[in-house]
């Protein structure tokens, strides 16, 4: 019995213990998919937005061959801030009502306050191709600071105009 012996023996207790984790992990849990699948829970910042912040419609359409994905978005914005980079988190599921996956949009534009915005996304995407329905949710969304620059065009032209409004310097 040399140190060798000893290392194998170890490293066999610390293997064992890892699968019985994993094991009573998977078993606690609703299967590999609950594990693999976590809830889906929203972002602090978001939840309080999410009051005035709503996803109006969401379709996702996957075409039978070559996995092309279109996705459609409506999202309105009932609040006094715009809105931007907003995150949609998609759950699929087949025609038996079984979880198939999730995949997530982002909305880069701004949704100005009291306004909407309708997006769609068409690309390529490995989603499975019995999805026939989807459960949309915004999961995050950021407020769109004010621009840090404004810009004043003044009418007319140089020289008094432009002196009057302040923006301009005399010829």
């Amino acid at each position: 019995m040399n140190g060798k012996f000893w290392g194998n023996i170890g490293l066999s207790v610390v293997i064992f213990g890892l699968v019985t984790f994993a094991v009573l992990k998977v078993s606690a849990s609703s299967g590999v998919q609950g594990v693999l699948l976590p809830e889906v829970t929203v972002s602090a910042s978001t939840e309080e937005l999410l009051h005035s912040v709503k996803l109006a419609r969401s379709a996702v359409d996957v075409q039978k061959k070559g996995h092309q994905v279109k996705a459609i978005f409506a999202i309105e914005n009932k609040g006094g801030h715009d809105i931007k980079n907003v995150s949609i988190l998609c759950t699929l599921f087949d025609s038996q009502n079984k979880e198939q996956g999730r995949d997530k949009w982002v909305v880069y534009d701004t949704v100005k306050s009291h306004g909407q915005g309708f997006f769609t996304f068409s690309d390529k995407r490995f989603i499975s191709s019995s999805v026939v329905r989807s459960d949309c949710q915004i999961v995050d969304l950021q407020v769109a600071a004010p621009p840090a620059i404004t810009v004043h065009r003044a009418s007319g032209g140089h020289g008094a105009a432009a002196q009057d409004s302040g923006h301009g310097t005399a010829h």
